[in-house]
């Protein structure tokens, strides 16, 4: 099973001019961005109609360490002393 991720990279594709500080190229900076992200299909978060992707979960922990084929070993437990003098009495 494979599994298809989509990102945008911290780069923008040549066909997109670099913003002039100035804001004199603005109009066709935005019309060239807006193409490039919606390529992407990621424009509906720019415009607000997508909402935020929600994280995924963590996948839950295994009980083999597989490199070595064995059960992994178990979490150890913290006692405090005065439980550990209550239990030796």
């Amino acid at each position: 099973m494979s599994l298809t991720t989509t990102s945008l990279s911290d780069s923008l594709p040549s066909s997109i001019p670099k913003i002039d500080p100035t804001g004199l190229n603005w109009a066709i900076f935005s019309v060239h961005f807006q193409g490039a992200v919606e390529a992407k299909g990621f424009w509906g978060h720019f415009d607000g109609f997508k909402l935020r992707p929600e994280p995924s979960l963590a996948p839950a922990p295994t009980t083999t360490a597989p490199e070595y084929g064995r059960a992994a070993p178990t979490p150890v437990a913290t006692v405090s002393a005065e439980d550990l003098a209550a239990q030796l009495q």
